[in-house]
């Protein structure tokens, strides 16, 4: 199961809603984050928040963990590249072998693709989900709070 530190920002009836806490880093630097890190935020979007299934009561600002499947994320890229783009080729394949041109073989590939984007939308894709409350107190020891 891949696991990713989160901080819950706010409850739903369905979930909780949690934003990524980036790792302090490796140490070295002794803290000051390292050249790579910091050309890396340079062009940092704005933290994205994300909708996870939750059992525990939480309140905004807790620290949790929060885990997904393995092999989920495999089949999420295949679900929404592969497909699209097997059915692309495949459109295309079939629409020149039936009627040989370059013009069939295009239109063949544009209804392969609208085929696979509109196959690749349907289904709810697994949501990641609150495994525990992360431990405040190894948390500080980690970071060099008292």
């Amino acid at each position: 199961m891949l696991e990713q530190t989160a901080e819950v920002t706010k409850t739903a009836s369905d979930g909780v809603w949690v934003r990524a806490v980036e790792p302090s880093g490796c140490g070295t630097c002794g803290g000051q984050g390292c050249s790579s890190r910091r050309i890396a935020e340079l062009f940092q979007r704005k933290p994205r928040q994300f909708l996870v299934d939750c059992d525990l009561a939480l309140a905004p600002g807790d620290r949790v963990v929060v885990g997904i499947a393995d092999g989920s994320v495999l089949k999420s890229a295949l679900r929404v590249y592969g497909l699209p783009l097997g059915l692309m080729l495949g459109g295309a394949l079939l629409a020149q072998a039936s009627q040989p041109g370059d013009g069939s073989a295009l239109v063949g590939m544009l209804i392969g693709g609208l085929a696979g984007w509109l196959a690749a939308r349907g289904g709810r894709p697994p949501r990641p989900v609150v495994l525990r409350r992360e431990d405040t107190i190894l948390f500080q020891v980690m970071k060099g709070q008292p």
